[in-house]
């Protein structure tokens, strides 16, 4: 069993920050002690996915403090349909914007707000118009890792989340829904040269088991790594990730070292960005589609099929 998140990070000093990894969400997640660094070292983003065997959906509203971007996708993996719209805008947040897991989020058309246990991500564009409602549980995992010379990175994550998708496509509605959705809340102080590899799914067993996997390769390493079934997150150890570039043509082949989880995540399509704002650079590739694999759960190794994303990503921030 996992301890519980840290209360605040006012409480954390420079020799004592609580690193590790937690359940539940830290509840006091203000970060006025830091407020100096707020435009140049603090990062927040605010992110969902709801994968299914047919439809792939991804949102997002970040805040990197000099720039502020925003996208939306969707996918149809029985017609190879993609589209997409995003948005970046310079200082598009202010310096006073210190968002937690209750804060409304508003760039140009996109938005994502909180109704009691649920979020709610809307977005109306020229092709593409979503409305995404992801129920929390408050069960997901708290990540708090060590940034180098800066105060500390934090990510809560969960998965295995009651999702409902509405989509208008090219004038096209489609709707679908169930335990399929994934929230990622990150706000922190990543190490100044970041590079990761990272991969999320929601994925059943052949015999009718539900479970998440969260995993990072080489940034925050072994602490983020974790595992939801049955309402319970439990740590994996590190990972590794071997594939081949370009990214989202190869079969990537992602293995846990404690021997829980042996998967092959083949790709279906991909986001890609790069972003060049002088002092910040990020650069990345996720591609999303089908893992197969083994995990052992209870004891017992179950073969299973899973729908999410996998990424590589470098920055500067």
């Amino acid at each position: 069993m996992l301890a519980k998140a840290p209360q605040s990070f006012s409480a954390f000093t420079k020799n004592a920050v609580p690193f590790g990894l937690y359940s539940g969400p830290v509840a006091d997640m203000k970060t006025d002690l830091w407020a100096s660094l707020r435009r140049g070292q603090r990062k927040t983003w605010m992110y969902a996915g709801a994968f299914s065997s047919q439809y792939y959906v991804g949102f997002a509203i970040a805040d990197a403090g000099i720039v502020a971007t925003a996208f939306a996708y969707f996918f149809d993996s029985n017609s190879g349909q993609y589209v997409e719209e995003k948005a970046t805008v310079p200082f598009a947040f202010g310096s006073e914007f210190d968002p937690d897991l209750k804060t409304t989020w508003s760039l140009k058309k996109f938005s994502i707000t909180r109704d009691g246990d649920k979020f709610i991500y809307s977005y109306q564009g020229k092709r593409l118009d979503i409305k995404m409602t992801v129920v929390e549980n408050g069960q997901g995992s708290t990540t708090i890792a060590p940034a180098g010379d800066r105060p500390f990175h934090h990510t809560y994550k969960n998965l295995l989340l009651p999702t409902q998708v509405e989509a208008k496509v090219d004038g096209q509605m489609v709707s679908f829904g169930g335990n399929i959705g994934g929230l990622d809340f990150s706000k922190g102080y990543p190490p100044r040269h970041t590079f990761w590899n990272w991969a999320s799914m929601n994925a059943t067993t052949e015999s009718g088991i539900e479970f998440g996997v969260n995993l990072v390769g080489d940034f925050n390493n072994s602490i983020e790594n974790a595992l939801w079934q049955d309402g319970q997150v439990s740590q994996l150890s590190q990972a590794t990730f071997s594939y081949t570039r370009p990214v989202e043509k190869s079969i990537w082949q992602i293995n846990t070292l404690d021997g829980v989880l042996s998967m092959e995540f083949k790709p279906l399509g991909m986001r890609g960005e790069s972003i060049n704002a002088l002092l910040m650079l990020s650069r990345f590739k996720q591609p999303f589609g089908v893992f197969t694999g083994t995990v052992r759960l209870n004891g017992i190794n179950h073969k299973f099929t899973g729908y999410g994303v996998v990424e590589e990503h470098f920055a500067k921030w």
